[in-house]
Parts: structure tokens; C-alpha cells; sequence
């Protein structure tokens, strides 16, 4: 089983000051896919990062990185990274993560049995990998949901729903 993470990618760029402090909107794309690869290498999971270019002329693009293991996604014309977002979410048979702090998306995340996080625990996420990969003076932080199956940890998102938890 494959636990998918999706990065709303405009979202968390202007979320995290990472991101923000970016010497220019193109290097903050890029550090932000960086990320995405770090993530999947460390985590094993397949990540999509969807970028909205519905003002664009271009068509879709979708980029595989890293054998596929990274999917970087342009929107078409005319089309929202949350209407990408949505029709991917529709197509995945796995569970799935999605780093975003659009609260429409977050709910539709959870209409579809999905886990929504926000950008700030995907910044946490990347604090968490090994010392290489983490920004200097940040600690390694372990977490139970490091240890657990993917199916326990759907269990628990499940009942933490059930729960009315957020």
C-alpha cells in the first residue's frame, strides 16, 4: 500500500516563511520541490506537488522526478491546483495526505478519506528527516506515527473523526 503526500504548492509557498524568504518566487518552487524530493526519499511515500497555472496559456504538465517517486503538476488553463487536487484525490486508491491551509480543500481532504495537514506540519515533517537534510540547529523530532503501519494509522485517523477531533 502506498500512503500518497499532496502538497497544494502556492499554499504552503506563501504559508512558510521558508518558502516566503526565498530570494525570488521561482527559487521558492524550486526549494519547495527540493523538499518534496527530500520528503519522498525519506518517507518512502509518493508526493504530488500541484502548482496552479490556471492564468497560464500552457496545457496541464505533469514533471515525474526521482524514478515517479515525485510528481510535479501544473494546472491547465483555465483550471485551479484545487480542482487538480480534487480530481487527483478521486483517482487515488491509497491513503493520502494533503499539506494545505485552504480550509474548502482541507474539508473536501476529508469528505474523500483523506488526512489534511496543514503547511506548518509539512515544515515539520521536513524538520523531522535526518541531520542532512534539515535546516542547521534543528532538532530531530520522532513520532509514534513514525513506527506505525499505514493501516494503523488509517485506523487512528478514523476514530480521531469519529471523535469529532481536528
Amino acid at each position: 500500500m502506498t500512503w500518497y503526500l499532496v502538497l497544494d504548492a502556492y499554499n504552503v509557498i506563501g504559508a512558510l516563511d521558508r518558502y516566503r524568504e526565498a530570494e525570488s518566487f521561482d527559487a521558492a518552487r524550486e526549494l519547495l520541490v527540493n523538499d518534496a524530493l527530500k520528503a519522498a526519499g525519506w518517507t518512502g511515500r509518493e508526493v504530488y506537488v500541484i502548482f496552479d497555472a490556471h492564468r497560464s496559456p500552457e496545457p496541464k504538465r505533469i514533471e515525474a522526478l526521482a524514478g515517479g517517486a515525485v510528481r510535479v503538476v501544473y494546472s491547465a488553463s483555465g483550471e485551479s491546483a484545487d480542482d487538480v487536487i480534487e480530481r487527483l484525490l478521486g483517482d487515488l486508491d491509497d491513503p493520502f495526505t494533503v499539506y494545505t491551509a485552504d480550509f474548502a480543500l482541507q474539508r473536501t481532504v476529508l469528505a474523500r478519506g483523506g488526512v489534511r495537514a496543514t503547511p506548518r506540519e509539512f515544515a515539520d515533517l521536513l524538520d523531522e528527516l535526518p541531520a542532512m537534510t534539515r535546516r542547521p540547529g534543528t532538532p530531530r523530532r520522532s513520532r509514534i506515527a513514525d513506527h506505525l503501519s499505514a493501516e494503523t494509522r488509517l485506523k487512528l485517523e478514523e476514530i480521531r473523526r469519529r471523535a469529532g477531533g481536528y
